[in-house]
């Protein structure tokens, strides 16, 4: 079987900053099929539909191509994760900065 990318646009609209960490991983661990061999990559997005996209490398025919696109999403995971770390952060210190006024 051919390793496939599976890219995972999970809506988080309406999601409050803090829950939305939470709320991806409990989505994607319900939609991701249970056989699936390949890379996995979670997208959250500002809308309320949550939608599965998938990347058949096969038709990526040089290897060079093949792993220079599986680095640049192995970077965007990389950057989203850094990303949705950052807005946990903000909406923490946004918290403590209103709940001590």
């Amino acid at each position: 079987m051919e390793k496939k990318i599976l890219v995972v646009y999970v809506g988080v609209a309406g999601i409050r900053g803090e829950d939305i960490e939470y709320f991806v991983h409990k989505v994607v661990g319900r939609i991701t099929p249970t056989t699936f061999e390949g890379e996995i990559i979670v997208i959250p997005i500002q809308s309320a539909d949550t939608r599965i996209e998938c990347i058949n490398p096969k038709y990526i025919t040089e290897e060079n191509l093949v792993n220079e696109h599986t680095e640049l999403m192995k970077e965007l995971n990389e950057e989203l994760r850094h990303q949705a770390e950052q807005l946990k952060q903000f909406y923490q210190n946004e918290q403590e900065n209103t709940s001590g006024h």
